[in-house]
């Protein structure tokens, strides 16, 4: 009696929490984008092509179009190549200073997003420090020399590494040194070894790699909007201008639409090809990876020289950000830097005024409840995932993926136009313009992420232990609380705290979807980007940035502190 009702109680709770995330998955997810299609491709029930059509014969658009393209193959390019290189800097050349080129190659993920926009907009732009040294220098000089397609390749070049540096780079360690020692006693060029034997492993990775740079170049916001000027338009700033009006909102959802496609079509194609892939594999007995020192000399200075002033690049809009907190209006403009006029006027001015405060809190309210809620749904989704195989299960994982592959623009706007109304799948309310609707957003968009790395660990799991707990007679809960639920802890707060860093100057789904009562960091980093914005607004960025800076170096240290230690303690 006692285990039919445990039965009929488990059957109900399964069905409560099916209809709960069904109810979740399809207002949330699905719907929006759906309503999307229907909005912009059958407006009175029947198919209507003639936005469509029109809004391709727009010039603007199609210059837009072409720009999207070719910054994204050339970032496919540029990324890659310097990401290839800092990770054999780290991991397969001897070089000297490699403790510093470390901490220097992981500074995207301190300074990113529109902290890292910002910075390289009062460094290069028409208002910014160098320019200004440069025009006291050479009076004719042209304040908008960094603007344009140049200018947005080489902040996003420097700025998407982060791929390489976190995933290509664990396919380098994962190499077999015996391999390699092979080839160099029988005679190998080491330019071979690396060519034939260590490249060829990376291919996997490195495509991974590419795919995600592609997407992010034809889906580039902040850059383009800030570096790119009148003559360098890319897709996602166009549909954030045709956006703003009702009359051009349509358009707006058919680009992010187009968008959208466009990734889907990149994903599929790539899924194609890696399966049809043949690729170098290593042993399952592995010897740890030495660094080789390069012999001819020239070609190590060369190296060397090229490792370090690539790191300096890296590190150089930190630098100026902190310098710049603590600088004058008048010192910034003049380009001069004077230690003595140094203070900490602009600190106070963001510390002493609730108005200055507003804009950090906001970012880290939404970011660590969006985390919260993310990572717990996770834990149960995950759970289900990878204890229940069959095709419901394999159905939920692939539709959570949908945020993946979608620009943050489609998401925001197919939030925006779906719920602008009170609607019964939200009991009533109208969710657009309130303060709920950029909490979605963000759980929306760090959804796939957090699914991934949630998975793992509960793959990673030794199921003899939840085995040996059932024979004891503890009960699933306690089996999961007691034992299952330490032992992926450790990933579960690494997931948390890499989340609230993604999303404290998260910008390009925040400008769609914020609430103008709470504006969140990286909103306000780019409103002090334009040329009308008020000078005490503009220095009050740098403490801002700052600040996410040190929470980011904190949070970084901590997860990557705790995998160093781990790894050493298996070894």
């Amino acid at each position: 009696m006692g285990a039919d009702k445990y039965r009929m109680q488990r059957r109900l709770g399964f069905l409560v929490l099916a209809l709960l995330l069904t109810w979740l998955i399809g207002t949330f997810l699905i719907m929006p984008n759906l309503n999307l299609l229907k909005v912009t491709l059958f407006p009175n029930g029947a198919v209507d092509v003639k936005p469509l059509a029109q809004i391709f014969k727009s010039e603007r658009v199609r210059k837009a179009l072409v720009h999207s393209f070719i910054l994204a193959v050339s970032l496919t390019v540029t990324v890659n190549a310097l990401g290839i290189f800092e990770i054999l800097v780290l991991e397969y050349f001897d070089i000297r200073g490699s403790k510093w080129l470390n901490i220097a190659y992981h500074s995207p993920l301190i300074c990113n997003g529109m902290v890292l926009v910002t910075a390289y907009n009062f460094i290069l732009g028409s208002q910014g420090f160098i320019t200004a040294r440069l025009m006291n220098l050479y009076p004719d000089f042209n304040p908008y020399w960094f603007r344009g397609f140049w200018a947005v390749l080489l902040e996003m070049t420097f700025a998407g590494t982060t791929n390489h540096i976190m995933f290509v780079r664990d396919s380098l360690k994962n190499v077999d040194y015996q391999t390699i020692e092979a080839a160099r006693n029988m005679g190998v060029k080491s330019h071979r070894i690396l060519s034939r034997i260590v490249l060829p492993t990376l291919k996997p990775s490195v495509f991974a790699a590419s795919i995600l740079t592609f997407i992010t170049g034809m889906s580039a916001f902040a850059t383009p909007q800030v570096l790119g000027g009148e003559n360098f338009e890319t897709l996602n700033p166009l549909v954030m201008s045709f956006s703003r009006t009702l009359t051009t909102r349509n358009y707006a959802a058919i680009l992010a639409i187009f968008l959208g496609m466009v990734s889907i079509t990149v994903l599929l194609i790539s899924n194609y090809i890696e399966s049809k892939g043949n690729y170098v594999s290593v042993s399952k007995v592995k010897t740890p990876l030495k660094r080789m020192k390069i012999q001819n000399p020239y070609v190590n200075g060369a190296v060397t020289v090229f490792a370090h002033v690539t790191a300096l690049v890296q590190t150089l809009p930190l630098l100026f950000v902190a310098l710049f907190s603590f600088m004058s209006i008048q010192d910034l403009y003049s380009g001069t830097i004077r230690i003595s006029n140094f203070s900490l006027r602009n600190y106070m001015l963001v510390f002493r005024s609730s108005s200055g405060l507003r804009p950090i809190l906001t970012s880290l309210v939404y970011a660590g409840f969006a985390a919260v809620i993310v990572v717990a749904m996770m834990l149960f989704i995950g759970r289900i995932l990878t204890k229940y195989h069959n095709r419901l299960t394999a159905c939920l994982e692939v539709v959570l993926q949908i945020p993946w592959f979608l620009p943050a623009t489609l998401i925001a706007l197919g939030l925006i136009m779906v719920f602008d109304r009170p609607s019964v799948l939200t009991f009533g309310a109208t969710l657009t313009g309130s303060i709920y609707i950029m909490l979605i957003g963000y759980v929306i968009n760090k959804t796939p992420y957090t699914l991934r790395m949630i998975k793992a660990a509960y793959m990673g799991l030794d199921h003899s232990l939840e085995e040996a707990a059932k024979n004891l007679g503890a009960s699933a809960l306690k089996t999961y609380v007691k034992i299952l639920l330490p032992i992926i802890w450790p990933t579960i707060l690494s997931v948390f705290l890499l989340n609230v860093i993604g999303l404290l100057a998260e910008y390009n789904m925040s400008v769609f979807l914020f609430h103008p009562m709470y504006q969140p960091l990286g909103v306000v980093l780019n409103a002090a980007t334009k040329t009308d914005a008020l000078p005490e607004a503009q220095m009050l960025t740098f403490v801002y940035s700052v600040l996410i800076m040190a929470i980011s170096t904190v949070i970084i240290v901590f997860v990557y502190g705790k995998k160093n230690k781990a790894l050493k303690h298996r070894l």
